[in-house]
């Protein structure tokens, strides 16, 4: 019996030796854990996730053609007696001006369809403006520009515009094509609604175009926003866009023609301006730089999606190694690797990357 219980407290003695090495063991690997992650190493991933940037998404916008164009000529001398528009037009056209518009129902007007907008802005206005002028008529043999001057007549009546904040626009102008395109396709664009500020005493905000609308003849209405183009390349942007045929200039073009600054991407000032990003609409980029970048390198605003203004080379066309170093290229480091790191930082060794 004494050598049985002898033989347990013995096996005992052993069993608790081991528990106290285990203990001992992990007690440790959690010391060893604990530094690596003081380190700012994560090996096993339990509290850091590297997730890949997805590329940044191409919108496609649909292409409309747009016949004509309405911007104030001198608007710093502009008055209520004197506004002086600059009309560009491809097509006879139709110009009726509105003063004292109130916004809700210009606006309910802008969202009805094209027979009741054009029966209620040109035909028989029910606008609720304070003051409309007649219908002016131009016929275009060729696409030119032209200076209009509207304004106040002496005899007209003040117009009452309101304290700030107005709930009344001053001038709107709007330039209706006069063709039969409607009957051969109700996508084209039908009138251009330009809503003008005029500077007054109760409002010192200088003379400016508001906003501007595209009415369609399906309906729709589009509001024209501006794109932020460095320089002064505003025209030749919109001539590249409407110009260039799909495909129009390829890489061996882009290492031949000397790109001008002002239309050379901000970032490598190598290749030429492609897309617009957005939302911030800065045109600054070239295709190779936009898909290395997250945020807008003139705003810092991140990017979202872009457009093209400009035609690209496709990316099945383009030579893989102008693509190393994309975003689509970028290996995160192993485990193996973040481990070795860690001990060479506890040791002061320098990583080589």
């Amino acid at each position: 019996m004494v050598a049985i219980l002898t033989r347990v407290l013995m096996t005992a003695a052993e069993i608790s030796n081991l528990f106290s090495a285990l203990l001992v063991l992990i007690c440790f690997v959690r010391m060893v854990i604990f530094i690596l992650r003081i380190q700012g190493e994560d090996v096993f991933d339990t509290s850091v996730v590297h997730v890949a940037q997805p590329p940044i998404a191409q919108v496609a916008y649909q292409k409309v053609a747009v016949p004509f164009s309405v911007d104030l000529h001198k608007a710093q001398d502009a008055s209520f007696s004197d506004v002086q528009l600059k009309v560009r037009s491809e097509v006879n056209y139709a110009l009726r001006s509105f003063w004292g518009v109130p916004s809700d129902r210009l606006h309910m007007l802008l969202a009805a369809p094209w027979t009741g907008f054009f029966l209620h802005l040109i035909e028989e206005p029910s606008v609720g403006a304070q003051v409309v002028d007649e219908v002016l008529r131009e016929d275009v043999t060729e696409a030119a520009e032209s200076v209009k001057q509207l304004g106040l007549s002496p005899e007209a009546p003040s117009l009452s515009l309101g304290p700030m904040p107005r709930t009344t626009y001053p001038l709107v102008v709007c330039v209706v094509r006069q063709d039969t395109s409607q009957e051969a396709d109700d996508s084209r664009v039908g009138a251009l609604i330009t809503v003008i500020h005029i500077k007054d005493g109760n409002c010192q905000v200088p003379t400016c175009i508001l906003r501007q609308y595209l009415k369609q003849y399906s309906g729709q209405l589009t509001k024209l926003k501006a794109l932020y183009i460095q320089g002064s390349t505003s025209s030749s942007a919109s001539t590249r866009e409407s110009t260039e045929p799909e495909g129009g200039h390829t890489e061996h073009d882009d290492e031949d023609e000397e790109v001008p600054l002002e239309e050379a991407c901000v970032v490598c000032q190598v290749k030429r301006t492609t897309r617009a990003l957005l939302p911030c609409r800065h045109v600054c980029l070239c295709d190779d730089c936009c898909t290395r970048l997250d945020n807008c390198p003139m705003c810092r605003t991140r990017i979202l999606a872009y457009f093209l203004v400009a035609a690209e080379v496709p990316a099945s066309q383009r030579d893989p190694q102008q693509q190393e170093g994309g975003r689509d290229t970028l290996e995160h480091p192993s485990t193996w690797h973040r481990f070795n790191n860690a001990i060479n930082r506890m040791m002061g060794i320098d990583n080589h990357h």
